[in-house]
């Protein structure tokens, strides 16, 4: 466990400290709620300020990989782990035990027996740093808010109409040209004030690979996007050739929000190629098993005008662009099957047809998720309804003082209260692989709105994607957090809303 206790004893030597010695019996609250807890025994006094208890750790094979055994009863902290991975969800939840521990002033770890296991594999967090750019430290601190509630996948979008963000050797242009945006738009979509500012970033390819071994430290996997064929702007920007108007045609990186009829040529070759050299340098920097393609929001109104595409459609016996979308996704997922890839596409490479092997992530509600499952497809659910972050928390934002957000009103209650299998029976309930909240950026331009936006609500993703059966009713759920994270936020210096717990109209 060399690389999992170095880690773990540098986070808790700022928060532990002993307490009054008061012998106080004291229940813990953990977030995600463990599928048991058991008390009793003597539990572990606490030595002195700035102690940090030994953890004696171990794999057992008789667990699943990410389950895990925490017993504090006997005087020490021991720590099973059906894998190093199961170890290190069993530490974050004695980082919670310790921070309460500090928080109400006691000086004794009480004794537990604490038995615990996720009940999805794929717990995923997205992060969108095209419309807003954030520095690699920035995405390594999300990681570590990722890491604190027991997620695994970090979904990470770095192509978009707004900055491609992405480093390609091959494509140099991409981020000489598909960086940078001449200036952003001020306040909603819709609006005509802009700032008159450039505005740009993006990751060198060892940048990547240092956030994908950071993230790795703490068993979370990193999924690209790399977005086709719509959200094309940036990439269009560089390379004219590769869009249907051609190259002498001026794409821009767009300055605004929303969808653009600007797409990839499905029926160049050249746009093959492109995507899949791309995509070489890609499954390159990151070994996910999963590469997330996109496939959202792709206006087909170009194709309906393009000689090449329209050729393409006559060749293949198309009857409807939908068809040509299908053939270009299916084409890539070809080709990264090829590398021993999977892929990724929101809920649209439905239309038109998807393979099988296909995931789908299930975004517009979770309508896409349902007919997937129905179809075979595996699914994340990623309903906007329930796990859209960039939705404003309450129903008067303004007068509740709420920062800027795209709209909407996603409470924590809702978050909270989503049911993954719903209208499914039991077979179609086992291609719900996981569960993902997302944080698109259009309106969160900083990173301190970034976490404002994400917490609470990233602890209600976390107890559906984890616990799930074993929720509490909200009111405990609200209790745990204010127990057993808010400590944790506050040590760490999270910007969290407040405002969340209470319900707030």
């Amino acid at each position: 466990m060399k690389h999992i206790f170095p880690l773990f004893a540098f986070a808790l030597a700022a928060l532990v400290s002993c307490g009054g010695n008061n012998g106080e019996p004291v229940n813990v609250s953990v977030v995600p709620n463990p599928v048991s807890i058991e008390y009793g025994g003597r539990g572990l006094k606490m030595k002195q300020a700035g102690w940090i208890p030994a953890v004696r750790t171990s794999i057992d094979s008789g667990l699943a990989a990410e389950e895990y055994i925490l017993d504090t009863r006997k005087g020490k902290v021991v720590i099973k782990g059906g894998s190093d991975a199961g170890v290190f969800w069993g530490m974050q939840t004695l980082y919670q035990i310790l921070a309460q521990v500090e928080n109400k002033g006691l000086d004794r770890i009480p004794g537990v027996l604490i038995k615990d296991k996720p009940a999805f594999s794929y717990r995923g967090a997205h992060l969108d740093c095209c419309r807003h750019f954030f520095s690699v430290e920035e995405v390594k601190t999300y990681i570590d808010m990722l890491a604190l509630h027991k997620i695994n996948v970090f979904h990470w979008h770095l192509t978009e109409d707004q900055g491609w963000r992405a480093e390609i050797k091959r494509y140099p242009k991409l981020t000489e040209i598909g960086s940078v945006r001449s200036e952003t738009l001020v306040g909603h979509y819709g609006s005509d004030e802009y700032d008159g500012t450039p505005y740009g970033g993006f990751y060198t390819q060892d940048e990547m690979r240092d956030v994908v071994a950071y993230a790795a430290e703490r068993f979370i996997t990193v999924i690209p996007e790399i977005e086709m064929p719509g959200h094309a702007s940036a990439a269009l920007a560089s390379y004219p050739e590769l869009g249907c108007r051609g190259a002498g045609y001026p794409y821009k990186v767009q300055t605004t929000w929303g969808v653009f009829p600007e797409v990839f040529c499905a029926g160049n070759p050249e746009t093959v190629t492109f995507l899949e050299n791309v995509l070489d340098e890609i499954c390159d920097i990151f070994p996910s098993e999963y590469i997330h393609i996109g496939g959202d929001e792709a206006p087909r109104d170009e194709w309906e005008k393009c000689p090449k595409c329209q050729a393409l459609m006559k060749e293949k016996g198309f009857t409807r662009e939908a068809e040509l979308q299908s053939y270009l996704i299916t084409t890539i997922e070809k080709y990264l099957a090829g590398k021993g890839r999977k892929i990724i596409g929101w809920d649209e490479i439905l239309d038109g047809g998807v393979s099988q092997s296909a995931t789908v992530m299930s975004w517009r509600g979770a309508k896409g998720g349902i007919e997937a499952a129905k179809m075979g497809n595996d699914v994340i659910m990623t309903p906007n309804s329930h796990f859209y972050l960039d939705y404003y928390q309450t129903g008067n934002p303004k007068e509740n003082g709420e920062p800027l957000g795209i709209g909407g009103n996603l409470p924590l209650r809702k978050c909270y209260s989503f049911d993954p299998f719903d209208q499914l029976n039991d077979e179609e309930k086992a291609h719900i692989k996981g569960i993902q909240a997302n944080m698109w950026t259009e309106y969160v331009a900083t990173f301190d709105h970034v976490q404002h936006m994400t917490l609470p609500r990233l602890a209600a993703l976390a107890e559906v994607a984890w616990s799930n059966d074993n929720r509490t009713d909200y009111d405990g759920f609200v209790d745990r957090i204010i127990t057993g994270l808010m400590p944790i936020y506050n040590t760490r210096g999270y910007n969290y809303a407040g405002y969340a717990f209470k319900d707030i109209e």
